[in-house]
């Protein structure tokens, strides 16, 4: 059962070990799956996800979605280029007017990274055998190679942040998968869990760009996002599939004060989420995993059913 006054979690971000012959990361006893029955695991590993092993991380993941079939998903990009115009902030802007302002930005800036975790109804993470490193449970970081600082326009602060996290974008493009690659087999994993009977729940915070960037990786890199806003939620509705919930939506419109007007950590926070250690960096992997925890206490103890069902398919700024 979920609790959020678990023990403190710590990160193993190892790189992952050499492919095997038969083409995946982890032997086949190792791989995939029911869920073997473990004692409590107190280690939450960050799965780098590169071009060397992609096909087989979303293959893992595709298996864990018929019992953990929440995926939330954070990304990274290098900032915004198109902003409100002079005089007008993003509040100003209508949620028409909002859009276009994202669809600029993201069918102009490729992403740098994408954080998916996986979870139950009561946040529960899948526990895997790793290669070395026994049961944990995890989440996954994917590096993506198409940004390149050198060509593509990026706002400075937001670059600045992503090295202070630990990113190098030289290593990132050198040694990570392609976003057309990547999102033509999570699309292959979407489809077969669709035709397999599973009732997906996408999760974000505050997940205009996140999921923006998600369709457009799935639905084909080349295409542009649609040109409107209309088109766009119809767009998330049959690439995704399953229901979409904006957890910072959900907190702003809770009624608590403490919720409102403040970012992912103090949302964490004063939810009593437990956090990550806290030299780890706040990068796309632990992100996702803190946006479950708070899907998941928002649900759980916050909201009734009827106010969680009210809350679907509402994305900020776009509503």
């Amino acid at each position: 059962m979920f609790s959020y006054a678990a023990p403190p979690i710590t990160y193993s971000p190892v790189p992952p070990p050499p492919p095997y012959a038969a083409g995946l990361l982890y032997p086949p006893p190792y791989y995939g799956g029911p869920v073997v029955p473990t004692p409590a695991v107190h280690v939450v590993q960050l799965r780098s996800v590169t071009a060397t092993n992609f096909a087989a991380e979303l293959d893992l993941i595709g298996s864990l979605l018929q019992n953990y079939p929440y995926i939330v998903v954070d990304t990274e990009y290098p900032g915004t280029v198109h902003r409100p115009p002079a005089g007008r902030r993003d509040d100003d802007l209508s949620p028409d007017e909002w859009y276009a302002m994202l669809k600029a930005n993201v069918d102009e800036l490729p992403p740098v990274q994408l954080g998916i975790t996986l979870c139950d109804s009561h946040g529960n993470l899948p526990v895997v055998l790793d290669y070395g490193y026994g049961y944990t449970e995890g989440c996954w970081e994917v590096e993506l190679s198409d940004f390149d600082i050198r060509r593509h326009r990026h706002a400075a602060q937001s670059v600045a942040f992503l090295r202070s996290q630990g990113v190098d974008f030289d290593a990132v493009r050198a040694r990570g998968v392609g976003s057309a690659a990547f999102g033509a087999k999570l699309a292959e994993i979407l489809l077969a869990s669709r035709g397999a009977g599973v009732g997906l729940t996408w999760v974000a915070f505050g997940g205009a760009y996140d999921l923006a960037y998600l369709v457009k990786m799935i639905g084909g890199i080349g295409q542009p996002l649609p040109e409107t806003r209309q088109g766009f939620l119809e767009r998330v509705r049959v690439l995704l599939g399953g229901r979409v919930f904006d957890a910072r939506f959900m907190a702003e419109n809770c009624g608590r004060a403490d919720l409102r007007d403040v970012g992912l950590r103090s949302v964490a926070i004063n939810l009593g989420a437990v956090m990550p250690a806290a030299d780890l960096p706040w990068l796309a992997g632990p992100k996702s995993l803190i946006v479950s925890r708070i899907h998941t206490i928002m649900k759980l103890h916050v909201l009734s059913d009827d106010d969680t069902t009210a809350f679907q398919g509402i994305i900020d700024r776009l509503y």
